[in-house]
């Protein structure tokens, strides 16, 4: 067993988002400091037994993503909503059940177990409030594609509480969540269905506005293109995506090569990095800022993409 315990700082914190500390906002340094972030490195041996289990997968029947999952979300999202407004409206009750409690997570080339079983929701609300600090301050309207249960924007709304927030996603009952958010907690948010694989050009969204999307474009797999040239077309002031991102990990390491491979099996996005560096030779796109941050245990889901039309 590893007895090599350790914590994030935020000086650790910086390093990962390629910043300096003094460039974290306060409300960051405000979770570092009330979150408990220990944790324990994986030793030799259960390294090994890991990449075991992360190789064993690859041939079990897993789930593939794409549009004959939407029946799947759309009951997933319900299962949240039902029990939030039977609990009272209790936000804890909208983290996604994917969201996994006490399990080994992937940080710096290496598998860490956390000390605390908030410590994947606690490293994403840091990431999160950094991201839209740096990014979105600037604009009035922000949208997120495939959003789920609502909480980044309510993670959003606390940041900027003047700001009209959308969440857009293709199943019904996540946009109900969304306005139940907005009427419970007093947050100015709509929920709006929106279909990525069949972008709706009447939505009005172009120079002046932001977006984001969070773990949803992992969906699209490989049909990324009509929901990239969309963006383009509209000309959105800035897209930012965190998401898992195949082309940043390193394939001839046994690590990164198992988070592919589970990457190829369920289907996930692929190529989108690619294309859009295509697409910024041809100058069509800016690309801002490309970051690998932190994972769950088979990928790495926080990968931070920014970029915006030329």
């Amino acid at each position: 067993m590893s007895k090599e315990h350790t914590q994030l700082t935020k000086i650790d914190f910086a390093e990962i988002f390629g910043a300096n500390v003094d460039e974290l906002p306060v409300e960051c340094i405000d979770i570092i400091n009330k979150s408990n972030f220990n944790y324990r490195v994986a030793s030799f041996e259960e390294r090994e037994d890991l990449l075991l289990r992360a190789n064993k997968v690859l041939f079990d029947d897993l789930k593939v993503s794409g549009l004959n999952r939407k029946n799947d979300w759309a009951d997933g999202w319900q299962e949240n909503l039902d029990n939030f407004v039977n609990k009272g409206f209790n936000q804890d009750d909208l983290i996604p059940k994917f969201v996994r409690e006490k399990e080994w997570i992937r940080l710096n080339g290496n598998y860490i177990f956390p000390e605390d079983k908030f410590f994947e929701t606690s490293f994403v609300k840091v990431l999160r409030i950094y991201i839209y600090k740096k990014y979105f301050s600037g604009f009035k309207q922000i949208f997120e594609f495939g959003c789920g249960t609502g909480l980044n924007l309510v993670a959003m709304a606390g940041l900027f509480p003047q700001k009209k927030l959308y969440g857009l996603d293709w199943v019904e009952s996540s946009c109900n969540i969304v306005n139940s958010l907005a009427r419970t907690s007093n947050i100015n948010m709509k929920g709006i269905i929106f279909d990525m694989f069949n972008p709706d050009n009447s939505l009005k969204i172009g120079s002046a506005d932001a977006i984001f999307t969070t773990g949803a474009m992992e969906q699209l797999g490989v049909n990324f293109q009509s929901f990239l040239d969309y963006l383009i077309k509209k000309r959105v002031g800035v897209c930012v995506h965190f998401e898992t991102m195949y082309e940043l990990y390193d394939q001839n390491d046994i690590f990164d090569l198992l988070a592919a491979k589970y990457i190829d099996k369920r289907g996930y996005l692929k190529g989108f990095l690619k294309q859009l560096k295509r697409y910024e030779k041809e100058k069509k796109v800016n690309i801002i800022e490309v970051r690998k941050t932190f994972g769950s245990f088979y990928h790495d889901g926080y990968s931070v993409i920014v970029w915006k039309p030329t």
